[in-house]
């Protein structure tokens, strides 16, 4: 016997943060699943896929989403009072983003500027942030390289990350802006494209662990559920498109729909996580579905 399925529709994004339009490898892509059905889609910025997403929960008011999306939502414990932001971290390290971060229709972005202004603020010397071309560098601010660690910076890695590297995995800090595998520019141009999504539907759209806590929440019309994702957690599901970043969005979107099927799905969303990180996990950090304490993903070394 089929069990309900907990989403009708689960899209996964592959973010890039391409100063320029692209398309093909190494750029945005979507890969959307309606009841099992997947098509995937390749905008070739940042503009375009904002408004693909918006037209999306848009028009589900009367079904259920799950959008998985490849950057961290969250930056490790202690970042929002380092830079002087006030409320619930997670939501004050958002708004700062969505109020901050220029980034128009030609993927034209300030993410650099932005970088170093957060490092002027946290202290003196280069980092936390670091990784850019040698032109977009700030003296004392912003380096090329990664600098040495300050005391007064905050931690390098989530709890998330730690669990991974306890594991033998090798996941990126959000502090590293450039280099292949990379996950703080899209990081850092890609919430606000989620805060803005969260403004213009404040009753529909869930951000999985900071509203939802360490559980799916209770299904109902219109609900969009965001979570992070690593798209090479799965080593393939027999999708065969010829672009990488292609497959791997439609091989996660099959596994999450398999998982869905069988009844299966909601356990990613109840990850085990010690009981003294629960609250900086679900406060500030967040967390990647389908990672756990225990029993870790196996085929997860570095994000796509």
């Amino acid at each position: 016997m089929a069990l309900a399925m907990s989403f009708d529709r689960i899209v996964v994004v592959d973010w890039s943060a391409h100063s320029t339009p692209k398309v093909g490898t190494d750029s945005i892509w979507l890969a959307i699943d309606d009841r099992g059905s997947v098509v995937v889609e390749n905008p070739a910025t940042r503009a375009g896929a904002s408004h693909r997403l918006t037209g999306i929960v848009d028009a589900a008011v009367d079904s259920t989403t799950l959008v998985g999306v490849d950057f961290s939502l969250g930056y490790p414990s202690g970042t929002a009072r380092a830079l002087g932001c006030a409320g619930r971290p997670w939501h004050a390290l958002w708004t700062l983003l969505a109020d901050s971060i220029r980034d128009d229709e030609r993927n034209r972005n300030n993410r650099f500027e932005f970088a170093a202004a957060c490092n002027a603020s946290i202290g003196d010397g280069a980092g936390p942030f670091w990784g850019c071309p040698p032109s977009r560098q700030v003296e004392h601010c912003l380096t090329a390289t990664k600098p040495d660690r300050s005391a007064g910076h905050p931690p390098e890695w989530r709890h998330v990350e730690s669990v991974l590297r306890s594991g033998g995995r090798r996941p990126f800090s959000s502090w590293q802006l450039l280099g292949a595998g990379a996950v703080g520019s899209q990081s850092l141009l890609g919430i606000p494209v989620l805060e803005r999504l969260r403004r213009r539907f404040p009753q529909r759209v869930d951000i999985w662990p900071f509203t939802t806590g360490l559980r799916l929440p209770p299904s109902r019309a219109g609900q969009v559920v965001v979570a992070e994702i690593w798209p090479t957690i799965v080593s393939g599901t027999g999708t065969t498109a010829a672009v990488r970043d292609a497959r791997q969005v439609a091989d996660v979107a099959t596994w999450l729909r398999g998982l869905d099927r069988r009844g299966e799905l909601r356990g990613l969303f109840e990850p085990n996580v010690a009981a003294t990180r629960r609250s900086v996990v679900i406060d500030e950090e967040g967390w990647v579905l389908g990672v756990s304490e225990k029993n870790t993903p196996g085929e997860r070394t570095e994000r796509g």
